[in-house]
C-alpha cells in the first residue's frame, strides 16, 4: 500500500520531469514568422507561440483598395504565415499543453495528499475504537 510520502514522491518526480520537458520545449521554440502580402504593403508576424503578434499596413494606400481586396490579401498573408510556421515545426501534430498537464498533476497531488490525510485520520479513529479507546 502506498503511503502519503510515496505518492507525494511519485508526483513530485512527474512534476520535475514535466519541468524538464517544458524547459526543453522553450529552448527549441519556433522563431517568429514574418510574411508580406499585397505586393509588400501588408506585413504579418506570428510570434513563437503561433499567435498573431503584429499586423502592419506598410502603405496606408492599401486601405483604400476596398474591403474585398483587403479580405483576400489578409487571408493570403495569414495562411502564408501559418504555412511557414508549420514548415518550421517539421510536423503537423499539436504539441501537448504542458502547462495544463503540470496544473493537473499539481491538483492530483494536492487532492491525493489531502485524501490520504483524511483517510489516515479516520483509520486512526477506528483503530482507537477497536482497541477500546473512546
Amino acid at each position: 500500500m502506498f503511503g502519503e510520502d510515496a505518492i507525494a514522491q511519485q508526483l513530485a518526480e512527474a512534476r520535475s520531469q514535466l519541468d524538464v520537458v517544458r524547459q526543453t520545449q522553450q529552448d527549441h521554440q519556433v522563431p517568429p514568422v514574418t510574411v508580406e502580402g499585397a505586393e509588400g504593403r501588408i506585413k504579418l508576424t506570428l510570434g513563437s507561440n503561433g499567435r498573431v503578434e503584429r499586423f502592419e499596413f506598410l502603405e496606408v494606400r492599401v486601405l483604400k483598395e476596398g474591403t474585398e481586396f483587403l479580405e483576400e490579401e489578409l487571408a493570403k498573408v495569414v495562411n502564408a504565415a501559418l504555412d511557414a510556421r508549420a514548415e518550421s515545426l517539421g510536423h503537423d501534430t499539436a504539441a501537448p499543453d504542458l502547462e495544463a498537464i503540470g496544473e493537473a498533476v499539481t491538483k492530483i497531488q494536492d487532492q491525493g495528499i489531502a485524501q490520504m490525510r483524511a483517510m489516515s485520520t479516520q483509520i486512526s479513529a477506528v483503530m482507537k475504537k477497536l482497541q477500546g479507546g473512546a
